[in-house]
């Protein structure tokens, strides 16, 4: 899929056009400077605008108006990469050329605009209420956790592994700001989404370029926009001289170990596939090295796998086990590790490893959306569309060698262990 770029009003507009789908969809795109003091507001704002605007000033109006529109589907989601914080609003709806009526589509993105740009207010802030309910659901989550031991182990585990991170990565909820949020903080992180972040718009489908031009020229004439914004979408991880060791006990059950790594080498485009290569063939799957030796030829775990977050160039491995198993099951992980960096993985797995990739990206060509989130991403971080061909192309051409090298630089951060205390 090829990308089309636009100057608009002063926005930079994209077209990908497609003739595989009877759909068109469109991303308002969203990015500042992460803030983690406004992650929690950020997420706020992703339920509580799409809910209702001033228009449709409650949520069965929203679902009728999408209904009338041929069950338009919108959606808002906020996430960082990097040290860069996007917010994305979707909507797609069924191409005007396979309905019997026209203007749907402009119809369509009225009321995108309309959520994003008219948003319910009480005396000019967004009513309490709705932070109250999101404040709600906050506790609810907390809870949760707090409960699910997986979970809570979990995000343990994330605020050791970031303890010298916590200002460049972000993770929800952050619960050092809850008590600051009220209609005023979320009223003012609003504003200055709308007034302060850059902004892009994409647009995939079967449609007329010049017609569309237009249309854009007199629906987005007053949007605001910061093109010259210049953000930054590499991560930079700050680890420790010396590992840190965090136990916590509990009463009852099963112990779990999580083991967080820190990468020093570059979060490159290269590097990136090459690391998720690795985790794929580590511990990615059922055949995977972790998999196939910890848990089924010495039985110290009942699950153990690894994760690649791409987003972030962060690289971790979870585990569960007896208490009695704990260590062995640790040693044994980083003799893995440490075999791996000597060399020893198998051609075959190897090769698996990269199938396993491929196919997982041949699924992306099945779906409008899921190209145009690939080429959201493809355009913020790296300035260029998403290429199917080529990045497979850049999959096969990684040889074992270069995984080699690569992961010798993969060091242990942070073991974190829960465990029976009795």
């Amino acid at each position: 899929m090829k990308i089309i770029k636009r100057e608009i009003n002063n926005l930079d507009i994209y077209y990908l056009p497609s003739k595989k789908f009877k759909t068109i969809d469109v991303a308002l795109v969203f990015t500042n400077e992460l803030k983690i003091d406004e992650i929690n507001e950020r997420h706020f704002l992703t339920e509580i605008l799409l809910e209702t605007s001033k228009k449709y000033n409650s949520p069965e109006k929203m679902t009728l108006a999408c209904d009338n529109l041929y069950g338009l589907d919108k959606s808002c989601n906020y996430h960082v990469i990097g040290n860069v914080g996007i917010t994305t609003f979707m909507m797609r709806n069924v191409n005007d050329k396979y309905l019997d009526e026209t203007g749907i589509f402009e119809q369509s993105l009225d009321l995108l605009l309309d959520i994003v740009y008219n948003p319910k207010l009480f005396k000019g802030l967004i009513p309490q209420k709705s932070v109250d309910e999101m404040l709600e659901q906050v506790d609810e989550l907390l809870l949760s956790i707090k409960i699910n031991k997986n979970a809570y182990v979990y995000y343990q585990f994330l605020d050791n592994y970031l303890r010298n991170n916590n200002q460049n990565i972000g993770v929800f909820p952050e619960k050092n700001y809850l008590t600051k949020i009220n209609n005023q903080s979320v009223t003012s992180v609003y504003e200055k989404m709308i007034n302060q972040d850059k902004l892009q718009v994409f647009i995939a489908g079967d449609f007329d370029h010049q017609e569309m031009d237009l249309l854009l020229q007199r629906k987005l004439s007053t949007l605001k926009n910061n093109p010259q914004k210049q953000l930054n979408f590499k991560t930079i991880f700050t680890s420790d001289d010396q590992i840190n060791h965090v136990v916590e006990k509990s009463s009852n059950g099963q112990t779990r170990i999580f083991i967080g790594y820190h990468l020093d080498f570059e979060h490159s485009i290269h590097n990136s596939l090459v690391m998720s290569i690795f985790d794929e063939l580590f511990g990615g799957y059922e055949k995977s090295i972790l998999f196939a030796n910890i848990r089924e030829k010495l039985h110290l775990s009942y699950y153990v796998y690894s994760r690649y977050n791409e987003d972030n160039h962060l690289f971790f491995i979870g585990l569960e086990t007896s208490k009695e198993n704990a260590k062995k099951a640790l040693e044994a992980v980083h003799t893995q590790l440490l075999n791996c960096q000597n060399g020893e993985i198998s051609d075959e797995l190897f090769e698996q490893a990269k199938q396993n990739l491929i196919k997982r990206l041949d699924v992306v060509m099945d779906s409008q959306i899921k190209l145009l989130l690939h080429n959201i991403l493809g355009t913020l971080k790296h300035k260029s569309a998403f290429d199917l061909e080529k990045k497979i192309k850049a999959i096969e051409n990684i040889q074992k060698h270069d995984l080699i090298d690569l992961i010798k630089k993969i060091n242990v951060d942070t073991i974190y262990i829960y465990t029976n205390g009795e």
